[in-house]
């Protein structure tokens, strides 16, 4: 594990983050932790808080994706869809047909510019919107791995 894991034998981190379930408790009567999963960026950010009740088990894969997901952004400067990696995608095109040659595709962030857009990923995707503003900008996944 490349990342610090965090132990709270004594409970205290989880009793000043306020992560006690006070609907389940252990033999000696002591409130169960929730799960919880924070995931901090490299600048002390809280990037991600996940929460389960203790009867509830974490999903692996979910947190493994999350972080995924924020590593792709932190570098690369994009945004995960719902669903990504298997998003799947029906985006429309300018001449009316629609295409799927964007399955797994992510955003570009509104903060890249047009000039850095065409020199990191050339040829992503710029859907056509009502306003005609052209904010939403698609990345194929094979750019962005």
């Amino acid at each position: 594990v490349k990342f610090p894991i965090i132990g709270d034998a004594d409970r205290s981190i989880s009793t000043a983050f306020g992560m006690l379930d006070a609907g389940n408790s252990d033999e000696q009567e002591l409130p169960l932790t929730i799960r919880a999963v924070f995931i901090i960026n490299p600048e002390n950010k809280l990037m991600l808080s996940l929460n389960y009740p203790a009867c509830v088990g974490r999903n692996m894969d979910e947190i493994f994706r999350c972080v995924q997901a924020l590593q792709l952004s932190y570098e690369k400067s994009i945004a995960t869809p719902a669903n990504w990696p298997h998003n799947h995608s029906d985006i429309p095109m300018p001449d009316g047909s629609r295409s799927g040659d964007f399955a797994g595709s992510v955003f570009l962030l509104p903060t890249v510019s047009a000039e850095e857009a065409d020199a990191r990923y050339p040829g992503y995707h710029t859907c056509d919107v009502p306003s005609k503003i052209p904010y939403l900008r698609l990345v194929k996944k094979e750019q962005v791995q």
